[in-house]
């Protein structure tokens, strides 16, 4: 009895740990904190990233994010809107920051989503991610779903399949990650419009606001 009774409080606990931090990222995408530079600057390897805008763009817009990340699919609407607004003026970079320890399929969606990449497909297949993110968040293995991702966006499946058992990005996903933590990146989403840092969704008004800002700068 007694040990069913500790099971029990362990499961309890572990339930409202989870409850914490999924209420956590949820703020964290209704309640923006933005910041200043740092003062020694922010440090960007952007070779290789998924990017959209033009390639001269005197503004760099830099979103490190998770797929399985519930306050991520929030901040997306933000994220659409200032791609669509300015997007023939400011170039969007996306970072993978896949928060493996309380999301446990954000790795293989990232690596899904470069595979997808390799086949010009990156922003459909990221738009299809967090569009259904719900029907593969909680799955034990995911891949199956992800094929049929990228075969119902006309890809070859053989060659996802392919590229997705062997992790063919997984490097790259691993930089994206330490750079984001010597950034000081340690919530997602984390957005960088020029060298300026913000947590979680943006509202139109403030994507507006500090876009504009960041062309008249320039």
């Amino acid at each position: 009895m007694e040990s069913a009774e500790k099971v029990q409080k362990i499961f309890l606990l572990g339930s409202i740990v989870l409850v914490v931090l999924i209420i956590g990222g949820l703020i964290w995408a209704v309640f923006p904190s933005g910041g200043a530079p740092k003062a020694d600057g922010y440090a960007f390897n952007d070779d290789n990233d998924p990017s959209v805008g033009p390639g001269e763009a005197g503004v760099i817009v830099r979103i490190y994010s998770d797929f399985q990340c519930p306050a991520c699919r929030v901040a997306e609407a933000g994220f659409l809107y200032a791609l669509k607004t300015y997007g023939d003026k400011v170039r969007f970079i996306w970072k993978d920051f896949p928060l493996q320890a309380i999301h446990q399929n954000s790795l293989l969606a990232s690596n899904a989503a470069r595979c997808a990449e390799a086949q010009g497909g990156f922003w459909e297949y990221h738009d299809r991610l967090y569009e259904d993110q719900q029907s593969w968040e909680n799955l034990a293995s995911p891949s199956d779903l992800f094929s049929d991702y990228a075969q119902s966006l006309d890809m070859d499946r053989a060659a996802f399949d392919s590229c997705l058992a062997e992790k063919k990005y997984q490097t790259k996903i691993s930089d994206d990650l330490a750079e984001g933590v010597k950034n000081g990146v340690d919530a997602t989403p984390t957005f960088f419009i020029g060298d300026k840092k913000f947590v979680g969704m943006i509202e139109n008004d403030v994507w507006d606001m500090e876009i504009q800002a960041a062309l008249t700068a320039k």
